[in-house]
């Protein structure tokens, strides 16, 4: 079946009964159109890839029980949701590491070095995930963003548990190589590491 020369209201009715080729054919159609509007908000190669990701993941996810009736508004939307999202968790985080610098202020001189110090590390750490192969990287998601258990993602992914654990433990090990220059890592991989 040549798939590209389908309609998306066919590929949307193939995609339910789990079409893999349809799936794929939407991601061809739509991608980059997403992720130059994704782009085009958050000016960050890799944001942009992550958020363009996300949507195509739930649109797998969510495939029996979606109600698209026209695939290129949803999608349209569905990248202003996630663009926003991550605009409003930015805005968030800035927020709270603005309120524990000002509170390690009282503790430090030179708070400044400290906000330097946490920016460099929140970026080491987006950068270290962001170089994990696709499928570690969704894996990992999973895990410590969302909370999955093993079961949940190797359900989810159609995968065995054996495989998510491997995904997750070389993850880790990845991490800790990346961030080896921060002494603070093998907290954050030890608070990272409870959902192993």
């Amino acid at each position: 079946m040549a798939y590209q020369l389908l309609t998306d209201e066919i590929l949307l009715k193939l995609l339910k009964a789990s079409d893999e080729e349809a799936f794929k054919e939407i991601y061809l159609r739509y991608w980059r159109p997403l992720f130059m509007t994704a782009y085009n908000k958050v000016h960050v190669k890799e944001v942009a890839e992550e958020l363009v990701q996300n949507i195509f993941l739930g649109l797998w996810e969510k495939r029996f029980t979606s109600n698209i009736e026209h695939l290129n508004a949803y999608l349209n939307t569905a990248v202003k949701y996630q663009v926003l999202n991550y605009i409003k968790s930015c805005i968030i985080k800035e927020r709270y590491s603005h309120v524990v610098v000002k509170g390690r202020a009282d503790m430090m001189e030179e708070d400044s070095d400290s906000t330097l110090i946490m920016h460099e590390l929140s970026s080491a750490i987006n950068n270290a995930i962001n170089q994990l192969p696709e499928k570690s990287r969704v894996i990992f998601r999973l895990s410590r963003l969302e909370n999955r258990s093993i079961k949940e993602i190797a359900q989810l992914l159609s995968v065995s548990e054996k495989v998510v654990e491997y995904h997750i433990t070389k993850s880790l090990k990845t991490l800790r190589v990346e961030l080896k220059d921060f002494i603070v890592v093998e907290l954050i991989l030890l608070n990272i590491q409870h959902f192993h």
